[in-house]
């Protein structure tokens, strides 16, 4: 998958929070980590050693999403 592709499984909320709305495995230089619809992931949440609203966010700006 490529890194923007992430984008495909979640859904950017008003309130700044992007949420999984289908299920994937997230793999960083820690772990594996399963991920499902409905996880809510806001600044600050470290997944993995990663701040995943923070690594959307930043993709969301490159790739217009």
């Amino acid at each position: 998958m490529g890194r923007h592709e992430i984008l495909d499984y979640f859904e950017h909320r008003r309130d700044g929070a992007w949420v999984c709305t289908k299920p994937f495995t997230l793999t960083t230089r820690r772990e594996s980590i399963p991920i499902r619809p409905g996880m809510r992931f806001a600044y600050g949440m470290r997944v993995g050693g990663l701040d995943l609203a923070e690594y959307l966010e930043q993709l969301g700006s490159q790739f217009g999403s």
